[in-house]
This record gives structure tokens, C-alpha cells and sequence, in this order.
């Protein structure tokens, strides 16, 4: 039976990513264990669930990826899995410390991932390369742009995530001055219809092998509660599109956009990792996990874009009792 061992890092709330990863590892024959880390593995579900768990600094603590390299070491791991997007530059930058211990991560190059953290510059490239794209401006570039806005707009963190600090500006006069002087803020062209994540998949070749959205119905602080999965050819289309425009994609990546009543499609984000709601993409049968594992184990993976559309979930809350 193969052995593998996965590290999930800032594992936190991840418990239906891991089952996800167990689930097919049993399916396989492999035997897996699961390490977690995270900055206060105590009060971490994911952790708790883990085989291990170890504490950790800041991703930006200056000793992280000593003490991260020392526990790969350690416990033979054979894959890092980062969950996190201010930790994906982190990792996708000291790749080759982790691959002198044997250890590969799951992530992008670091181009991909620098163009991933900065919406704006997201929001230019894509629109450079004829993808739709909300109209998107710097804070503060806004006092000489007036006449260009249509209100709402979304004032938004330029590489922000979960959905924080977003706050809808309805006027001219609801815009902070103070704001207005930052460069890490920007005004983003309020999109309407229904909202969609896109989960897809990249062979280690870049090749886009699958790639399923599903419909957010009810979202709570950035994540997912209630889904459905659709097929939706422009988000297919613009899966297959972003192969071309950056080298380096490997393994899941998301992508966010709208979908207005008439059809038209627009994305305003693009996050580099697993996301939140990809638990319904794996039981739908967008079953990524099960090829990372398969490559890990050295198995040709059984890409495939069949799975089923239609597939609901209802998330609800649980607990793990200590």
C-alpha cells in the first residue's frame, strides 16, 4: 500500500478538505496521514481532525518557512497544501527549500499567484485578453476619474480576500478622502446577476482538465453555505483562456464572476488555491483530490470534465467536542 503524507497549512476550518482527501485516498489504497498547521492549532477544527498539528508563526514571521521545512523533514512530508491566500507567495517562493527535503507544494508560479493577490491587476489583464472584466480604478486615481463612475461601486482591499473590508459605495459622497489617498484600496464596477465560484483544475502542463461552477445561493464572511453546480460554457471558456495567458498553473485554482440576466459573464477574481466551497465540487465528481493523490502515488490521474450538474449543498454548522 503507498504511503503519503499531505501538511495542510493554515488548516483552520478545512475539516471537509481533508475528509475530501481521505475519502479518495482509502478509494485508492493509500495510506495517508495528515499534518495541520496553523497559528493557534488549539482552536483549529481542521487541526483537530489532523493526525498532527503543530503551531506556527505568522506566515510573515521571518522563521516560518525554517520551522514548516523542519516539520516536512520530520514527518517525510510529501505535499504541502497551502489554504490561504497571504501564504501562496510565501511557499511559491521558497519551492526549492522545500523540495531539498523532499517536499513539493501545491501551488502556482509565482507570477500567476503575484497577478491572483492584486485585483486590479486581475481585473487589467483580464481585460487585456478580451475575458470580462468589472471596470476597476486605483482610490486614487478617483478625484481626476469622477466622470467616469456609474454608482454602486465596491470599495474593496486590492489584496484582500474572505470578503473583508468590501464596503459599497452608493455616491459621490460616501467616499472616504482618507481612503481616496491609499494605494492598496480600489474601486471596483459593481457587477449584478447571479453569483458563481468556478472551480478548475491544471494538469502539470497547464492544461485546464476540468472546470465546475456552481451557483453561491447564500455566502457567509466569503464562504460558501448554499451551492448548486451548473454548466455554464463562457466560465469553461475563460478556464481554458487563462492556460494561455499565464504559465505556471498547476492543481485547483477559482475563479469568481456574474452572471446577468442576459447571459453575460463577468469574473472579478481569481484565487490560486482550493476554495472554500470546493467540497461540492469533489462530490459532484470534480474529484481533484483524487488526482493529486494519483500523481503522487505515481498514477496516471484520471482527468475527466463528466461530473454532474445539479448537485446541491446546504452547509450547516457542526462541532467537535474536546
Amino acid at each position: 500500500m503507498p504511503e503519503l503524507t499531505l501538511l495542510f497549512s493554515s488548516a483552520g476550518r478545512r475539516v471537509e478538505l481533508i475528509q475530501c482527501f481521505r475519502h479518495w485516498a482509502k478509494h485508492l489504497g493509500i495510506s495517508l496521514q495528515v499534518v495541520a498547521i496553523d497559528m493557534d492549532p488549539e482552536w483549529s477544527p481542521a487541526c483537530r481532525i489532523a493526525d498532527r498539528f503543530f503551531r506556527v508563526p505568522r506566515c510573515t514571521n521571518p522563521d516560518y518557512v525554517s520551522i514548516v521545512v523542519s516539520i516536512c523533514r520530520k514527518f517525510q512530508v510529501n505535499l504541502i497544501i497551502p489554504t490561504i491566500d497571504p501564504e501562496l507567495l510565501v511557499y511559491a517562493r521558497n519551492r526549492s527549500l522545500f523540495a531539498e527535503v523532499g517536499t513539493e507544494v501545491l501551488a502556482s508560479s509565482e507570477k500567476f499567484i503575484e497577478v491572483a493577490r492584486d485585483k486590479a491587476t486581475t481585473a487589467k489583464i483580464l481585460r487585456t485578453h478580451g475575458i470580462p472584466a468589472p471596470l476597476t480604478w486605483f482610490s486614487s486615481q478617483i478625484p481626476k476619474r469622477l466622470a467616469e463612475l456609474e454608482f454602486p461601486l465596491l470599495l474593496k482591499p486590492r489584496g484582500g480576500s474572505c470578503s473583508k473590508g468590501i464596503k459599497v459605495i452608493r455616491s459621490v459622497d460616501q467616499l472616504d478622502p482618507d481612503i481616496l489617498k491609499k494605494e492598496d484600496h480600489i474601486l471596483q464596477q459593481m457587477c449584478s446577476g447571479r453569483e458563481y465560484t468556478v472551480n478548475c483544475f491544471y494538469d502539470r502542463s497547464g492544461a485546464c482538465v476540468a472546470c465546475v461552477p456552481h451557483y453561491r445561493k447564500f455566502v457567509r464572511d466569503g464562504e460558501v453555505c448554499f451551492a448548486q453546480t451548473e454548466r455554464i460554457t463562457a466560465f469553461t471558456d475563460i478556464a481554458q483562456k487563462l492556460s494561455n495567458i499565464f504559465a505556471g498553473i498547476w492543481g485547483c485554482i477559482c475563479f469568481q464572476g456574474f452572471v446577468g440576466e442576459d447571459g453575460a459573464v463577468n469574473v472579478f477574481e481569481i484565487n490560486a488555491r482550493f476554495g472554500g466551497g470546493y467540497p461540492i465540487c469533489d462530490h459532484a465528481g470534480g474529484t481533484f483530490a483524487k488526482w493529486v493523490l494519483q500523481d503522487l502515488a505515481g498514477e496516471q490521474p484520471d482527468h475527466n470534465d463528466n461530473w454532474r450538474e445539479g448537485v446541491r449543498m446546504l452547509r450547516y454548522d457542526a462541532a467537535i467536542f474536546i
